[in-house]
């Protein structure tokens, strides 16, 4: 055999190998996507358990080629992918993008496309000035950008009929008296209801945050929110620097400051 050939198919050979040694091994999901889109219950509870968006992640395209932020939820958007979680170390999160079958039900796409609107328009709000305000509460305080201003303001948009929002408020009590010492935060609430339907409500039900009523203009004209509950994190420079629908990414944000 030619000395070249030879000494070309041994380069070629050895090149193979060390590529398999240095190869990665693909990471597994956290749970398999046909569970996860076995049925619509389990796609809410794998939503509930596993995916943190707001969050800081590494995030992957559905060939694992990493992506931002920004692309990765903007792709998210289009209803065509699942966020799948993959196995990774505990203090990290990484997600990969998983194109949906065309078997997935209608429901599910419709479902995964809402959640990926709202991610990526929450995060499209960070960096962004919160518009100007002039709030009175139901003990009649004021509160407006100025007076605000230099405080870190922890907003919750919410109301009655509201579940969620309903169910997440012994939590949020917890994080008022939590950080009840810190006088640069305060814990503001926007209701949508009118003063005295909000009165009868808070006699039965505990809630510490100040609460504003007949905000629904505000939410949904100035903030253009139209998902509740939303929090959102307002530094003392008056920037947003988290919105989100889930109580505990807002804890969790808040842990900075």
């Amino acid at each position: 055999m030619n000395i070249k050939v030879l000494l070309t198919m041994m380069m070629l050979i050895m090149g193979y190998s060390t590529s398999k040694i240095n190869q990665k091994p693909a990471r597994q999901a956290l749970v398999p996507p046909e569970t996860i889109l076995k049925d619509f219950m389990s796609l809410l509870q794998y939503k509930r358990d596993h995916l943190r968006l707001s969050e800081p992640f590494t995030a992957l395209d559905e060939n694992s080629v990493a992506l931002s932020k920004a692309q990765f939820l903007k792709q998210l958007s289009t209803g065509n992918y699942l966020p799948l979680r993959l196995r990774s170390a505990a203090h990290e999160a990484i997600y990969s993008l998983y194109k949906l079958p065309l078997s997935v039900q209608t429901d599910q796409r419709n479902t995964l496309q809402y959640w990926g609107e709202n991610y990526y328009n929450h995060y499209k709000k960070e960096g962004q000035p919160f518009p100007g305000f002039n709030f009175r509460d139901l003990n009649g305080k004021l509160y407006t950008s100025a007076n605000t201003k230099g405080k870190i303001v922890v907003v919750k948009c919410w109301f009655i009929h509201c579940m969620p929002c309903i169910q997440e408020m012994p939590k949020l009590n917890q994080l008022v008296e939590k950080y009840k010492k810190r006088k640069d935060i305060l814990f503001l609430s926007l209701a949508n209801d009118d003063e005295k339907s909000l009165a009868i409500f808070l006699k039965k039900t505990a809630f510490t945050y100040a609460v504003v009523p007949a905000a629904e203009n505000f939410i949904s004209g100035k903030l253009k929110i139209n998902a509740y509950p939303t929090h959102i994190l307002i530094n003392k420079q008056g920037l947003i620097v988290k919105e989100t629908d889930e109580a505990e990414e807002l804890i969790n944000a808040l842990k900075a400051y």
